[in-house]
């Protein structure tokens, strides 16, 4: 019968609890480069919301909801969500 040899490691818990740390760091770097860069290619969406169109405009939410009945901006409901069309918005900046 061959004899295995077998090696044995060993970890103090510091050890171990570095390497664990020193693997999870590198593996969050690697993704957090990985998103940035997918969020920098990104298009933007051709929807925006009432908040962002206000902060656009610098105009409060009630100044957007009477626009809105004036059809000064056509808003769409979707979901429940009142949204704008960003070219719209754009297109009342100019």
């Amino acid at each position: 019968m061959k004899e295995s040899t077998y090696r044995v490691l060993e970890f103090t818990r510091e050890d171990l609890e570095r390497l664990v740390k020193e693997a999870l760091s590198s593996e969050f770097q690697k993704m957090m480069g990985m998103l940035h860069n997918f969020e920098g290619n990104k298009p933007k969406s051709d929807l925006m919301t009432r908040e962002e169109v206000s902060e656009l405009l610098n105009v409060s939410l009630v100044t957007l909801h009477n626009w809105e009945k004036r059809k000064v901006l056509v808003s769409r409901k979707l979901g429940g969500r009142v949204l704008y069309l960003r070219d719209e918005v754009y297109s009342k900046l100019n």
